[in-house]
């Protein structure tokens, strides 16, 4: 029996950031579900719960806080990595600036879920 995936949740309303991250985590074996908006969201955690989830922090509809809190409510376990162009919003360590380069979000993804590299 194979081992199951982990499951990871990204927000974001740049279409070119969702296929970035889905292509770059999927290839590695994640279980990545993309979404550009809250309304999206919602839907989404009908297949909850996810072990991770990528928020930009500033959305359109919802704040990043309002974004962790739902999601958390599905995944209680959930751990969180917040995606910014503004490197001044580093104010947490599963932080990533965008742009960023594949192999740094794979590390961040890595080392978040406590997984080998």
């Amino acid at each position: 029996m194979g081992v199951i995936p982990k499951k990871i949740v990204v927000i974001d309303d740049e279409p070119l950031v969702l296929t970035t991250v889905e292509k770059a985590l999927g290839k590695v074996g994640y279980s990545v579900s993309c979404v550009p908006n809250v309304r999206e969201l919602e839907l989404a955690l009908i297949n909850a719960p996810f072990d991770l989830l990528i928020t930009d922090l500033h959305m359109d509809d919802a704040t990043a806080d309002e974004i962790i809190e739902m999601v958390k409510a599905s995944s209680p376990g959930v751990k969180i990595i917040i995606m910014s162009g503004s490197s001044s919003a580093a104010r947490t360590a599963n932080f990533i600036e965008k742009p960023f380069r594949l192999d740094e979000l794979r590390d961040k993804v890595r080392a978040c879920l406590d997984e080998p590299s």
